[in-house]
Formats: structure tokens, C-alpha cells, sequence
């Protein structure tokens, strides 16, 4: 039985409504016929219902705003919720016939986006007057449509960031803080906080939502949430009511949270707020929840110990000895574990460092976009938060999501370098085993609650899904941690869960029915796009397992990107034809989404995609799997589609394995040659995404090493003399004195540097971090009130507190955009060196010199050797000069394209001697503390100088008198008793040809 094609009575009643009461009855009529029902949720939608709803809506508002104007709208009018009017009743059901229709699925999503209706429901919820009833409506209806985003793909759904966009604006963020800022009184306002921290948790993705939420006081109200569940478990640190009136402090304790109460959404809203971004996390671990009910542990003394002085001031005896050192009580709650072995070193592999040999590495073995700190700064033990053992101890104590995020957030915390160095062990010895163990099929949660996802899939398998990111996370670059969780059976399990991925999925799912295959309503307005459907997307289940499969790729890269002999096991295991399989993306082509097939012919989605190129990287690490397991399966085929997709991301992704692939002992370097790739990775050299211009140089940098003349004249061609010139003459520290900070510099130099941070105040970027003496009164933390006079603004963070997150995040970005010059300037040398080294050399060298430019190409040379200073004004209007160094990357780079020139002919070599600057400046590196640098000045002395047939002695004589002349040898003394020995012994050679030569 199918519904009539014509608009039914319902809907002539509300266009016709003469009162607000009729039409709150016809929406109450029409939310009744269409719960649970989404064919008729698909005709409602083709008849127009939304610009209706839109329009109830925005009545209200408009109405509120003059009401407003006019000064009829009072307070304890606006704020009552028991004694609802018609017009708001209208609206709520408004609300909850909208979240229905979220709940139909991403075909609704499109229609509902067009019609506008979102940013009047923020609107209302971010309203002085908003009824408390209509919070709850609006937050789920929210989460339904979270809930449903559909996975980025190819064509069809590009990446969806409309919804975080308003919910994250300036206009309406403050509603989110309001929500969470008040306190767990009553079933509603507890189902509020938790719909507002899950929504967080599933949309805040962008690193500019990150700035804002922990700007706007979000985290920070987050935090106090925390603080909260610590009450309740007793875990508040002995003696902290002493310190809550201190500053930075709440002023008391929070109320404690209830029993039913949830934390998993609360731990995962903090994480993806502060993860990536290790001063969100300090600004998190400094917010005032964390430090009234975790104050900092200071050693206590016995007062036999403390003595006073002549003039009232104290002192500690000689013998004082403190009653403890600052360590958290709740370090006795967590079980003990053998400390784990010492760091071990990069691991013998037969893969060959990607760049020049023991050059200077920024690549870590990251397998999928992660701009995690590599743990180069761990804390003390006496700075750690004490957090960190609770969030130990919750992952021991509760289980099901809890433990996960929990297990989620410690993981980010030791990422960031902000828990104690020993903490490896523990993670090794208990959270290893933990998150093992969830991948098991039989792993099933208490109560199994799936509540907080809408319902689409059940919390275990939500739990499974995310358990190997999370693992993921926490192996990333840690050869300690990869061995447990290797030795633990990771491999092997994960490898299974892959080929899992691939089984059919099973659905009771039914595609909408339409008479005569018509659709069963005709649309009244063509032109209004809330009256069309979007495109169907997958269903909850197929995109839980796309995410599966996305996390267990993630999951087997982190895991082998040192040891050869992980990667053979993941090839025993048999995933290499599934990652393959995981590199080729979704048909750009109308799929039967109501049931896929879920095999290697549907494709994949984006992120699934940056996955299996992270998982495929990591295994062309091995020479042995490359020229087998990877040939076999053929992994060339799609990298060279990805190259060209549609994603940057995927094209940097696929580009930096193809960078592997290109590498002079792989069998592919002549197919990625033969399959013109080579114009494409020129092309994207010049891209403005800086990451891929690094990347294809990189790849570029690899093919050009032994390859004919032809080809490497190839790659001159597609990037261009011109851009080659361009690259190669920029001064890689002109960024650096524009935004007036080096990592040189002295932190404490006062200097008259300053540029507003993105809050729009000037700050001074050679001493970041140093507040000025006296500060004003409204720059100080508000005084601490009593929990009855608990307010927004005390989870809004102080202005000293936001100036400094705001500042870090400039850094973060000036020193980011840096790294990035450097990187692209650094791959052009590097390509500039294979491009002049094997075979042929001579004329590759001849043919540079005549497309860009002998004298610019030796010029530029110089010119990067040349020392610098910046001038620096002090406060007192004197000026000084700083010396800047240049970057070490670029110097060996630089040196290393000079040692090959001086291998070159004889008149090459006469070049760089009778340049004016070049060895001038070179003999300033010759004690540089990095000992490539060292090595390289020697080698081109050795180059200069070594006599390769009888026809040059002279010439090698005449280099030999003017290097002695410009004070070589000096150089060399000084080497004689370098700590490394390679460079003692091409000292020894150099001095050798020198004296022979000068002394003959």
C-alpha cells in the first residue's frame, strides 16, 4: 500500500493554520505519522515539509526579537519552561520532527542543510531566553546528524565540516560552554552536558575548531567536568581544600558527579580538543578543575627540619630530608612493573635512509597524517599531573568505553611528552595487554550501551572499531612499545580483523519502495533544494567497518616501521593483497548503497585510502617484501591513480610511497619512469600545498639517483630552470628575521620584536613566554567564588592563560611554515645532487650550468654558506647583532652538492676555487657541531685536491696552494681529534694531498 502522490489534508492544515494551536496540533499530528516511518519521511520531505518548519521557526525568533525591542520579554517570562505558549510548543515540535528526519539517514542530510533550519535552531539555543525544554530536542537532533555524516570519498561526499562550522563559530560557541558549564542537578542537564561533549567528540576534527574550543573556555569547563568524577571517586589529592582559594584555583570543590553520570563522552571531548597540540594539553592540564582537585605536590618537610633565621626568614637543616618528593598518592594505587629495557637503538634494517646517508632526518616513520611530538622532551617526574595515574587507574578499574577513552587520553598525554619517562613500562605491562584484548571477537561490554552513537551500531563494535587507533597511537615510534604489543600477538590478530573487514556485510536494511518504481511524491517547489533528497549513503554498518579497516591499517603500520621482521610477519599473515585492496577508492560511479557488496571492487573512502598508503609505506621499507610480497600484488597499479586523486591528501599520501618505490635498488624505479609519472610529480613540485612540493621533490630526488641523462633532463624540464632558480636563491632565513625568532636566539633577550598573536595582542616573539612584572587587575584570575555563585566566566580562561595558548599556536605555525621552507629547499639541493653524481655527471653539470645559470647556481651555493645576524633593538634603544645560524639541513645539503661538483672536471673544480665567496665561507663550517657538516668540508677538500690523472696535477696543486692560502689546514689541525671517526680519518687524508701537493 503506497501513500497518494498528491500533498495530504495534514499538510494543507499547517499551511492554512489560523492559530498557533492548530498548528502545534498538526505538527504534533505529523511527528506522530512520521517516527519510525521513512518512507514517509522521504515523502514529507518531497512535499516541502521543511521550508514549513524553517518557517515555525524562524517566527519564533523573529517574534522573540521584537518582543525584545518592544521590552516585552522579561526574565522570569523568558526563562519559564513549565508553562508553555503555543508558539513555543509549535516550535518543540518543530525540533523533534526535525531530529526525525536526521534520523533517516545521509539522503535527508543534503535537503536539511539546504533548507537553513540549523543556524536558526543555534540561534535559539544560544538565546538569553531559550526554553529549557527545547535543549535536549535540539543537541540530539544535532547528534543524529553527526551520527550520519557520510564517510569522504571520492566524488560524491567530499569532506562535511557545514555542522562544526556553526556549532564552533565565534556567534554561537558560547552556548556550548553555558551547556557545560552548569552543574549535574537534574536528568535533563546531565543529558545536555553529555550530548554537547559527544558532539564535540564526533565533529571537532579541524585544528582551527581545536583553537577555539579550548579558547572560548570549553575545555576548560570540560576539565571542571573531570573534576568532578574525581570528587565522586574520593580521588581528590590529601590537603587540596587548602589550596582551592589559591589563584588558577575554582575556589572549592566541584559537586561530585552523579552515579549515573557519563565519562567516556567527557574523556573523549578533552582529547580531540588537545590532541596534536602539546600547549592545549598544558592548557588543559592548568585549567582550574584539574588544579583545584590535583594541586601541585610539593615536598614536605618535618618542622624539627625547618629553622628561622635571624630575621624571620626560614631555612632547611642540613639533615632535612622530605617526607616525600612530590610524588601523586595515587602512584600507590597502580600496580608495580619491571622497567622497561633502555631506549634501543634505529634497529638494523636493510632499508636505506631516505636522503643523503647519516643526513639529517625530519621524516619519522608516521604512517598516516600525525603531528604528534616525538616524546623529545618527556616531563620530569616531579611535573607530572596527576591525572595521569587516575586515568591509569580508571583504565584498570572500569571497562567498555570508559576504559577506552581513558586509555585514548593517557596515550595523547604521553604522545605530548607530558607524563614521566618510566610511564613506558607501565603502558607496556598494562595497557598493551588491554587493548589486545579489545580486539578479541569475543570482547563484549557490560550493559552494551550504544547509546551515545544513536543507536546505529552497538558500543562493543564502536569499541573494537576504535581500540586499534588508539593502539595505533601509542606504538607510534616506540620500539619498546611495538615489541610488547608484537610479542602480545598484535600482528597476527590485527591481520585477521583486516581480512574480516572484507566479509559480506549482512543488512535488514530495505531500500525505499515507490509504486511502478516512481517516487511516490511529486515535489511543489522543483527549485527548492529542501525538497530534494541527496545522494543515499552507506549504511551505519559499512561505515563502521570502513572505519575498522581505516584503524587496523593504522594499527599494523605503526607497529612495523623498524623491524624487518614485523613487516615478513604481516606478509606471513597474508594482508599484503588487502592493503592493496584498501589503495583503490570508490567507483566515482551511482552505487547500490542500500546493500554493498563490501568487496575490493566497491572501494574505499579517503580516509581508508591515507591508511593503506600509511600501511604500504611502511612495508617498502624492507628491500626483501618490496621486491616480492609488494610486486606480486601488484601495489604499483593504484599508487599511480592516487597520485592523480581528486584529495591532496591522498596525493601526498600515495606520493610518499611511490618515494620509496622510486629508490635505486626497487624494481618499480623503471615502471614509475615508463608509466609518466614524471611529469605529474613536476607538476605537483610547484603545487602551493607545501607538503606535497616536498614530498614529489623527495620522490624526484630518488628517481634522478643513477638514472640516464635523459631522464634526469626530463625532470630539469617539468619543474623548470626558472622555479629551480627561484628555490634554490631564496635565503632560508628570511622568513626566520621577518617573524623575529630563531631557536638560537637567547629566550630572555629583550628585544623590540612583537606582532599581534591571534587574539590581537602584541607580544614579543624573542621572550614568548615572560609575563611582565605587574600586571593589571583584570589580567589576573578572577577571585575564587563559592559553588552557589558559580558562573560562565569561571570556565572561561583568564586572560594571561588565553594569551599564552593563543601565542603557542602562532609559534607553532611560524615554526611549521619554517621547517617547510627549509624542507623544500633542502629536497631541491638534494635533487641537485643526484642530478649531478654517476654517470655522466659531467655533462648533467655542463647542462645545469647552461639552463639555470653557472654564476647563479655558484652564487647560491655561497650564498647559503654565507654567515648572518639580525639586528635586535633592545628596550633602551641600543641595537645589537645576533648571529643567525642556518639551518643544518640546508648546509649539509648544500655541501654535498659542492663535493660533487669538486669530483667533477678539472675546470669544474677551478670554478669553486675561483669563486670569490665560496670556500671563504665553507672554511666557517669546518668545527660545525653537526658531523655531517664536518665531514662534507673535508670531503671537499679531498675532492679539490685528489689528482685523477697526470694532466691535473698542476691544477690540483694550484687548488692545493690556494685552500692553504684561505687556511685549510688550520681547519684540518682542529679536526685531528674530533669524537667521530670518519671524520679523523678523512682528516688525515685531506692533510696528506694537501702537504704533498704543497710541498712537491
Amino acid at each position: 500500500m503506497t501513500r497518494a502522490s498528491t500533498p495530504p489534508t495534514l499538510l494543507l492544515q499547517l499551511q492554512g493554520a489560523d492559530s498557533l494551536s492548530s498548528q502545534a496540533t498538526a505538527l504534533r499530528s505529523l511527528k506522530n505519522e512520521t517516527i519510525g516511518h521513512d518512507q514517509r519521511k522521504e515523502a514529507w520531505i518531497r512535499w516541502g515539509i521543511l521550508p514549513i518548519l524553517a518557517k515555525v521557526l524562524a517566527s519564533r525568533q523573529s517574534n522573540r526579537k521584537n518582543a525584545e525591542f518592544n521590552g516585552a520579554v522579561k526574565g522570569s517570562e523568558s526563562l519559564s519552561s513549565h508553562n508553555s505558549n503555543p508558539e513555543d510548543e509549535a516550535c518543540l515540535q518543530a525540533m523533534i520532527i526535525l531530529g526525525s528526519l536526521a534520523q533517516g539517514g545521509v539522503a535527508f542530510l543534503s535537503p536539511i542543510f539546504s533548507s537553513n533550519i540549523l543556524p536558526t535552531f543555534l540561534s535559539i539555543l544560544s538565546s538569553q531566553d531559550c526554553p529549557p525544554s527545547f535543549v535536549l530536542p535540539i543537541l540530539r537532533t544535532f547528534n543524529n546528524i553527526a551520527d550520519r555524516l557520510p564517510l569522504q570519498s571520492e566524488q560524491q561526499w567530499p569532506k562535511d565540516t557545514r555542522l562544526a562550522d556553526l556549532l564552533f563559530s565565534e556567534e554561537h560557541i558560547g552556548c556550548l560552554s553555558r551547556i557545560l558549564g552548569q552543574q549535574y542537578g537534574t536528568h535533563q542537564a546531565q543529558a545536555s552536558i553529555e550530548l554537547t561533549a559527544a558532539l564535540i567528540g564526533k565533529l571537532c576534527t579541524e585544528e582551527s575548531h581545536k583553537a577555539v574550543l579550548a579558547d572560548s573556555g570549553v575545555l576548560d569547563a570540560l576539565a571542571v567536568k573531570v573534576s568532578s568524577f574525581i570528587v565522586a571517586q574520593g580521588f581528590v589529592l590529601p590537603g587540596a581544600e587548602a589550596h582551592v582559594q589559591e589563584p588558577g584555583a575554582l575556589g572549592s570543590l566541584p559537586a561530585p558527579a552523579p552515579l549515573s553520570a557519563q565519562l567516556a563522552p567527557i574523556l573523549r571531548a578533552i582529547t580531540v580538543i588537545i590532541e596534536h597540540s602539546k600547549w592545549r594539553a598544558e592548557h588543559f592540564l592548568s585549567s582550574p578543575g584539574i588544579v583545584t582537585v590535583f594541586p601541585k605536590q610539593h615536598p614536605e618537610f618535618s618542622p624539627a627540619d625547618i629553622k628561622k633565621g635571624p630575621w624571620g626568614s626560614t631555612y632547611l637543616s642540613g639533615s632535612a630530608v622530605p617526607r616525600h618528593a612530590g610524588a601523586s598518592p595515587l602512584e600507590h594505587l597502580l600496580p608495580s612493573v619491571p622497567l622497561a629495557q633502555g631506549k634501543t637503538a634505529a634497529g638494523t634494517t636493510n632499508f636505506p635512509p631516505l636522503g643523503q646517508p647519516h643526513g639529517p632526518q625530519r621524516r619519522h616513520s608516521h604512517s598516516f597524517p600525525s603531528p604528534f611530538s616525538i616524546l623529545e622532551s618527556p616531563t620530569t617526574d616531579d611535573d607530572e599531573n596527576s591525572i595521569v595515574p587516575w586515568l591509569l587507574y580508571t583504565i584498570r578499574a572500569e571497562n567498555g568505553m570508559v576504559r577506552l577513552m581513558a586509555a585514548r587520553l593517557v596515550t595523547v598525554l604521553f604522545r605530548l611528552g607530558l607524563t614521566k619517562k618510566h610511564r613506558v613500562s607501565m603502558l607496556c605491562y598494562l595497557l598493551i595487554p588491554i587493548l589486545i584484548r579489545m580486539l578479541d571477537k569475543d570482547y563484549e561490554i557490560p550493559g552494551n550501551d550504544s547509546s551515545q552513537y544513536g543507536g546505529l551500531i552497538s558500543a562493543t563494535d564502536r569499541l573494537r572499531e576504535e581500540a586499534p587507533a588508539v593502539l595505533a597511537t601509542l606504538v607510534l615510534d616506540d620500539q619498546e612499545l611495538q615489541k610488547h604489543a608484537v610479542d602480545g600477538g598484535a600482528i597476527k590478530r590485527l591481520s585477521q580483523l583486516l581480512k574480516e573487514t572484507y566479509n559480506p556485510i549482512q543488512e535488514n536494511a530495505r531500500p525505499m519502495w515507490h509504486v511502478d518504481g516512481k517516487e511516490e511524491a511529486e515535489n511543489p517547489d522543483p527549485e527548492s533544494t529542501g525538497c530534494i533528497l541527496g545522494a543515499p549513503g552507506y549504511s551505519p554498518t559499512h561505515c563502521q567497518v570502513m572505519r575498522y579497516r581505516e584503524n587496523i591499517l593504522k594499527a599494523l603500520a605503526a607497529l612495523v616501521p623498524f623491524k624487518d621482521e614485523y613487516r615478513k610477519a604481516m606478509c606471513e599473515n597474508g594482508v599484503v593483497p588487502y592493503i592493496i585492496d584498501s589503495l583503490k577508492p570508490c567507483s566515482g560511479d551511482a552505487l547500490d548503497t542500500s546493500n554493498p557488496k563490501n568487496t575490493a571492487a566497491d572501494g574505499n573512502p579517503t580516509p581508508t585510502l591515507l591508511a593503506a598508503c600509511g600501511a604500504a609505506r611502511m612495508l617498502t621499507r624492507s628491500v626483501s617484501v618490496l621486491r616480492t610480497s609488494l610486486i606480486d600484488a601488484g601495489v604499483a597499479t593504484p599508487l599511480f591513480a592516487l597520485i592523480r586523486h581528486p584529495d591532496i591528501e591522498v596525493q601526498i599520501a600515495a606520493t610518499s610511497v611511490i618515494c620509496n618505490l622510486a629508490l635505486d635498488f626497487s624494481p618499480m624505479k623503471e615502471a614509475i619512469i615508463s608509466a609518466e609519472i614524471l611529469p605529474i610529480l613536476c607538476e605537483h613540485a610547484h603545487s602551493a600545498n607545501t607538503k606535497l612540493r616536498i614530498e614529489s621533490l623527495w620522490a624526484l630526488k630518488h628517481v634522478a639517483y643513477n638514472s640516464t641523462n635523459d631522464v634526469k633532463m626530463k625532470i630539469i624540464n617539468g619543474l623548470g630552470p626558472a622555479w629551480i632558480q627561484q628555490i634554490i636563491t631564496q635565503d632560508p632565513t628570511s622568513a626566520l628575521a621577518k617573524r623575529g625568532m630563531d631557536d638560537e636566539l637567547e629566550s630572555g633577550t629583550p628585544g623590540a620584536m612583537s606582532r599581534a598573536n591571534s587574539a590581537g595582542e602584541q607580544v614579543n616573539l624573542l621572550n614568548p613566554v615572560e609575563d611582565p612584572p605587574e600586571r593589571d587587575e583584570d589580567m589576573k584570575m578572577a577571585d575564587t567564588l563559592p559553588p552557589s555563585k558559580m558562573s560562565l566566566e569561571m570556565f572561561l580562561p583568564d586572560v594571561t592563560r588565553r594569551r599564552k595558548l593563543a601565542l603557542h599556536g602562532d609559534l607553532d605555525q611560524s615554526t611549521q611554515a619554517r621547517q617547510d621552507d627549509v624542507a623544500v629547499q633542502e629536497q631541491t639541493f638534494d635533487l641537485l645532487r643526484n642530478l649531478v653524481c654517476g654517470p655522466g655527471a659531467s655533462e648533467m653539470i655542463d647542462h645545469l650550468f647552461k639552463e639555470i645559470g653557472q654564476d647563479l647556481i655558484l652564487d647560491a651555493l655561497a650564498d647559503k654558506l654565507r654567515p648572518r645576524t639580525i639586528q635586535l633593538t633592545h628596550r633602551r634603544e641600543s641595537t645589537t647583532h645576533k648571529a643567525l645560524q642556518v639551518p643544518t639541513e640546508i648546509l649539509v645539503a648544500v655541501t654535498f652538492v659542492i663535493i660533487h661538483l669538486a669530483a667533477s672536471l678539472p675546470w669544474h673544480r677551478q670554478l669553486l676555487v675561483s669563486h670569490r665567496d665560496l670556500l671563504r665561507h665553507l672554511m666557517g663550517y669546518f668545527n660545525h657541531a653537526h658531523r655531517d657538516v664536518r665531514t662534507n668540508c673535508v670531503w671537499v677538500v679531498i675532492n679539490l685536491t685528489y689528482e685523477d690523472d697526470s694532466s691535473d696535477r698542476e691544477g690540483c696543486r694550484e687548488r692545493a696552494f690556494k685552500l692553504r692560502t684561505i687556511g685549510v689546514m688550520e681547519r684540518l689541525s682542529s679536526l685531528e681529534d674530533d669524537p667521530d671517526l670518519d671524520v679523523r680519518e678523512r682528516t688525515k687524508t685531506a692533510q696528506h694531498l694537501v702537504n704533498t701537493l704543497t710541498q712537491a
